[in-house]
């Protein structure tokens, strides 16, 4: 087996608390259950000490740097000064240890990697960054909005340009494989996806009591999942309550904003913050909802909710990388009403609710396979080294 080195600029672990971190760690163990020898480089956070000891028994070697977030001075300082330790630990295990091959998390690492001689590269983006700011422009006026495209239309051309540097170029979802695959080539894109955290089959009592419990699962200091939590609260919910007045929204993520916070009545409307284990709550919805005004790549909380058959409505874009087939396993809508018409239906037709849980665990079961997706990348890295 081949001895792997991942780059990533944030820490992979299991309870890490960002969907990115514990979907590389999961990569990870299906690398390391097929063989390989890993060695990591990452940024660690101020406080995630604790976290080393779930990743170390996976690796080879691993080292870390500090992120900006814990180095003092200007955080514009402080994240050149982070990205440069980063490539210096890159290029140090580079020249120690001699990896067969490299596999490089997210375009801002990319990045800080430029220049160095990487062993059969592959990149994976994560994210399509011009997608997601072609999708703010229709919501913006003025001059912001020129600004926007101005930057929209630079990384239009240089994030192709970045992936045409790596040997491959690996998408985490379907729907960011059809953006990149025209625009990399002559270098191949494969699909090497983020797969649930969960499965049906996981046990866990339920969180909390009732049959109209609506949940959105997100880290809440993100932008988009806050404006998205603010069009559902603001546009949506009052229509689902005035239909369904004990249907009870929880909002479950790390860090919500002063203003979410205050939505929080103790009846209606509940924001928990940070949750260690969300299979309890996922067991205690009765509709999961993912409100995303602006999204991209692949949302790894609507993943697990179809996972674990818990019936989706969604915005459009929030199905971009799932690729879910409308009416089948999940409802969509992009506007208030119909938005609310979806949950409704939902939280009153259990019937539904069974058909479209039992379609959705079905088609992450088929489609999400990290195993079979894992072998076939590292079979891929095998065919190439021995051309040559």
């Amino acid at each position: 087996m081949a001895t792997i080195l991942i780059v990533y600029k944030e820490f992979p672990a299991r309870s890490v608390g960002h969907a990115g971190g514990q979907a590389i760690f999961r990569l990870m163990e299906a690398l390391h259950r097929q063989g390989h020898r890993l060695l990591l480089v990452a940024r660690l956070r101020r406080g995630e000490e604790r976290l080393l000891a779930e990743t170390a028994p996976l690796c080879a070697r691993l080292e870390t740097v500090p992120h900006a977030r814990a180095l003092s001075g200007p955080l514009p300082l402080a994240y050149l000064r982070s990205y440069l330790l980063l490539r210096q630990a890159t290029a140090r295990v580079l020249r120690q240890e001699r990896p067969d091959y490299t596999l490089v998390e997210f375009a801002q690492t990319a990045v800080a990697l430029l220049g160095l001689r990487l062993p059969y590269p592959t990149l994976r983006p994560h994210d399509v960054n011009w997608f997601l700011l072609e999708q703010r422009l229709s919501r913006l006026r003025g001059p912001r909005r020129w600004g926007l495209a101005a930057l929209a239309r630079l990384m239009r051309g240089f994030e192709p340009w970045l992936c045409r540097r790596y040997a491959l170029v690996a998408a985490i979802s379907e729907g960011d494989r059809r953006l990149l695959a025209p625009r990399c080539a002559p270098r191949p894109v494969l699909l090497l996806p983020m797969a649930p955290a969960f499965t049906a089959d996981t046990a866990a009592a339920p969180a909390v009591s009732g049959e109209a419990n609506v949940l959105f699962v997100a880290a809440m200091y993100r932008g988009v999942n806050q404006e998205g939590a603010r069009w559902f609260l603001d546009e949506v919910w009052p229509l689902v309550v005035a239909r369904v007045p004990q249907a009870r929204f929880y909002i479950v993520g790390s860090d919500p904003p002063p203003d979410i916070l205050a939505r929080q009545d103790g009846e209606r409307v509940f924001v928990t913050g940070y949750q260690a284990d969300l299979v309890p709550w996922y067991r205690a919805a009765t509709v999961f909802v993912s409100p995303l005004l602006v999204a991209g790549g692949l949302l790894q909380k609507v993943l697990d909710a179809l996972a674990m058959g818990v019936p989706v409505v969604a915005t459009t874009v929030s199905n971009h990388g799932v690729g879910a087939t409308p009416g089948e396993h999940l409802l969509l809508a992009d506007e208030p009403a119909a938005f609310a018409d979806a949950v409704v239906r939902l939280l009153e037709e259990p019937a539904l609710r069974e058909r479209i849980g039992q379609a959705a665990r079905q088609f992450v079961h088929e489609r999400y396979d990290l195993e079979a997706a894992v072998a076939q990348w590292s079979s891929r890295c095998d065919r190439a080294a021995l051309q040559g």
